[in-house]
């Protein structure tokens, strides 16, 4: 049977999409293009219809895993204050529905440890992803009236902080454990912004925005 372009088109979109979940979940290493073939009902030959190798794949899933996180964050912090869309955001980092989720979170905290195992493409385009993100969070900061350097000098410490916590709360056991560091790591966070930027002094963290829709139902803009 044969397709039109647009066909092969969703199918490699929907197949980037879960590919994106599983490198966040299982890592490069546990991404098995058998198993990802099969959860989409295809078969293992009809890969090389849409990607060169593994390492393509890869590459190519690092872009979507960031678009979708980057239009959870541009959706949920829609309509909002910069100061309130940079504190709904560090409350939704730092909560349950976040950490527990890694395959549909941030990729910094899932997959920075293995990127510098992997190609050189998968290396750029993490970077760029970072990067992307970066200016995001930097932007809510310029809008707070932050010179540009200064406003992303901030983004990529607040993004530090949030990843590192998340990164921790992972590894340990306990759901109490869990909570502690993130709750820990949330009041230094504040702390430290209230002690240096007096526009965060009246400010408190919401409740975590529902950030955390699957990534199957957000639209995504490239892939390629």
């Amino acid at each position: 049977m044969r397709y039109d372009v647009d066909h092969k088109e969703r199918t490699r979109l929907r197949l980037l999409t879960d590919a994106a979940i599983m490198l966040r979940e299982d890592g490069p290493d546990g991404l098995s293009v058998a198993t990802l073939m099969k959860r989409q009902g295809l078969t293992h030959g009809g890969f090389y219809a849409h990607f060169n190798s593994k390492d393509d794949l890869i590459a190519c899933a690092i872009d979507v895993m960031f678009e979708r996180y980057a239009e959870r964050f541009r959706l949920r912090t829609r309509g909002l204050s910069p100061l309130q869309g940079i504190l709904a955001y560090i409350a939704y980092y730092l909560s349950p529905s976040h950490y527990n989720k890694p395959g549909q979170g941030c990729p910094i905290a899932t997959t920075s440890g293995d990127v510098a195992r992997l190609g050189p493409d998968a290396r750029k385009r993490f970077e760029a992803g970072v990067a992307g993100m970066r200016d995001l969070i930097a932007a809510q900061f310029v809008r707070l009236g932050f010179d540009v350097d200064e406003a992303i000098a901030q983004a990529v410490v607040l993004m530090s902080e949030l990843a590192g916590a998340v990164i921790m709360a992972r590894a340990v056991k306990s759901t109490a454990a869990q909570k502690h560091v993130c709750q820990s790591a949330q009041t230094a966070i504040l702390t430290r912004l209230r002690q240096s930027f007096p526009v965060f002094e009246t400010e408190t963290c919401p409740p975590a925005a529902a950030m955390a829709e699957d990534d199957a139902v957000l639209p995504v803009t490239s892939g390629a």
